[in-house]
């Protein structure tokens, strides 16, 4: 069987005529194009060349094989391209499971960013529980997963890609919004919309609310920040909500104040231990992590 090496040099002496050109645009040697040729003809069983006049005049059977190796440098090219492509990120298929609390406002703002130099990128985007983002990773239906609580399962790893912390948000005019700080005691004394107790966030506030003597007292129960958002934008009362779901988010109908006691959180990126993580699955991640630390530098 011939080989693509064999076809390229067969291609090049019939382009230039002789083998001491063909030997220098291949950066061989002359007798290893010679040999090359001869080696070429004893595998084919058939002349390639006749010498006239101090050239190689390709035969019929030559021309021949050359014009159909044409398609075949083609192809190695455009494999070659795609190599390339994927080794940059920029074409192939990228599958991201996350929590509500992340997909709904900053992975769409960092992907719209991202996608800029890779138009030709497919995306899948899946919002869930942590357990969804488990059970997809370890299936191979996700790349990465994206979530501010991180995973206890020996099927994944886990990498902390950015710092945020809890806020409170009110109405512009509303009596929270006058303290510089607020503390998490004012939040019993005015109508509140927090996450429901069953939700990691819900928990990490009651842990929160626990280390300063106090229940959490709410009258509203959302489940997702984006939901808390819209609540306090509506004027409907005050909330404690990540600092990542507000990245991005117009300044019309809300005001933002840090909280004491803090209570720091981290955006997790979550890897399969099971199959090989992509390469732009790492991209991404990386990509995410330097957007968060410009985030958290701009003012809120």
């Amino acid at each position: 069987m011939i080989k693509a090496r064999q076809l390229e040099v067969l291609c090049t002496v019939i382009e230039v005529g002789t083998t001491a050109r063909a030997a220098e645009l291949l950066a061989v040697s002359q007798p290893a194009v010679s040999n090359m040729i001869r080696h070429t003809e004893d595998l084919v069983g058939f002349p390639l060349f006749v010498r006239k006049h101090g050239r190689l005049v390709p035969t019929q059977e030559a021309l021949h094989i050359a014009q159909e190796a044409q398609h075949l440098f083609l192809q190695q090219k455009r494999i070659a391209a795609i190599v390339d492509e994927l080794r940059g990120g920029t074409i192939g298929r990228l599958s991201i499971v996350a929590t509500p609390s992340i997909g709904h406002g900053l992975l769409p703002r960092a992907l719209s960013l991202f996608m800029k130099t890779r138009p030709k990128l497919q995306l899948s985007i899946e919002l869930g529980s942590i357990d969804e983002i488990i059970r997809r990773l370890v299936s191979g239906r996700a790349d990465l997963g994206l979530s501010i609580t991180p995973p206890r399962h020996s099927a994944v790893s886990v990498h902390e890609i950015g710092d945020g912390e809890m806020k409170c948000i009110c109405p512009p005019d509303h009596e929270i919004a006058l303290l510089q700080r607020v503390s998490v005691t004012n939040l019993n004394q005015v109508r509140h919309i927090s996450y429901g107790a069953r939700t990691p966030l819900g928990q990490a506030i009651d842990s929160l609310f626990s280390k300063q003597g106090l229940e959490r007292r709410y009258f509203c129960e959302v489940r997702h920040t984006a939901t808390a958002l819209e609540m306090v934008r509506n004027g409907l009362g005050v909330a404690l909500v990540d600092s990542f779901g507000l990245i991005g988010q117009p300044a019309e109908g809300i005001a933002v104040r840090p909280i004491t006691p803090s209570l720091p959180l981290k955006t997790h990126g979550i890897t399969s231990n099971l199959f090989p993580t992509t390469n732009i699955a790492l991209q991404f991640q990386s990509f995410l992590a330097e957007y968060l630390k410009e985030a958290s530098a701009a003012p809120t």
